[in-house]
């Protein structure tokens, strides 16, 4: 059966699999779970990789047919239409962070980390590590990839794994239109080329998607540990 990995955590509370110690329905001892978990960042990081190599690209040169054809299809400017980026700032996905993570917590408290720590780290890590080493520019500030899609990105993948399974699809529209419409808004406003909007989103959901696969694994390991220990005490 395949699952794909946003739907990975409640594999094992649809199979009847026991919680592990503070680790909600996805127990642990979950295998399809574990395979998801190393799909994750396997795949989060190949996302990762290329849209750092994309960028070292573009630093010097134009987004070419890509950015002038989207640079034409985004509207410029109307208020509606860029009025959300008001959510762009930090404080926002920090606050959608842990408020993500309070939900995931009972369910899952390795996602509910993931939650908590991937948006920031995709804040972090694109405005410290990925823009300076790119080196793009647009009006004399460093440009690729977009921190505002960025932020909307992956507040948006953390706010999808968080909710339970009743609720995802829904979750998921409104996690896509907010994403994109942040992105599309910095675009209008020429703050970013369309490119570094694309990348940030990119960029934003595999920072999170790593980080759930990342969390999955350590708290496996860490169980597999915990198991041993206790049973050498025990012997």
């Amino acid at each position: 059966m395949e699952v794909s990995p946003l739907e990975g955590t409640d594999v094992s509370a649809e199979h009847g699999v026991p919680a592990g110690p503070g680790a909600g329905p996805a127990a642990p001892s979950d295998p399809l779970r574990d395979r998801l978990a190393v799909r994750e960042v396997v795949v989060g990081a190949v996302v990762i990789v290329v849209v750092v190599l994309a960028g070292v690209y573009l630093s010097g040169h134009d987004g070419g047919v890509v950015d002038r054809w989207l640079f034409r299809l985004v509207p410029s400017g109307h208020s509606w239409f860029t009025a959300v980026t008001r959510l762009r700032y930090p404080a926002v996905t920090l606050v959608g962070a842990a408020v993500a993570a309070a939900v995931a917590f009972r369910r899952d408290r390795p996602r509910a980390v993931a939650c908590l720590i991937g948006p920031p780290l995709a804040l972090l890590t694109g405005e410290l590590a990925i823009k300076p080493v790119v080196g793009r520019t647009l009006g004399g500030a460093y440009s690729y990839p977009s921190g505002s899609a960025v932020g909307a990105a992956a507040l948006a993948v953390a706010v999808v794994l968080a909710v339970p399974p009743t609720w995802r699809r829904a979750a998921a529209v409104v996690a896509v239109v907010f994403a994109l419409w942040m992105a599309a808004a910095v675009v209008a406003l020429r703050w970013h080329y369309p490119t570094d909007a694309l990348a940030g989103l990119a960029y934003g959901a595999a920072v999170v998607v790593v980080a759930d696969g990342a969390a999955r694994l350590v708290a496996v390991r860490s169980h597999r540990w915990w198991v041993r220990h206790r049973r050498r005490r025990r012997s």
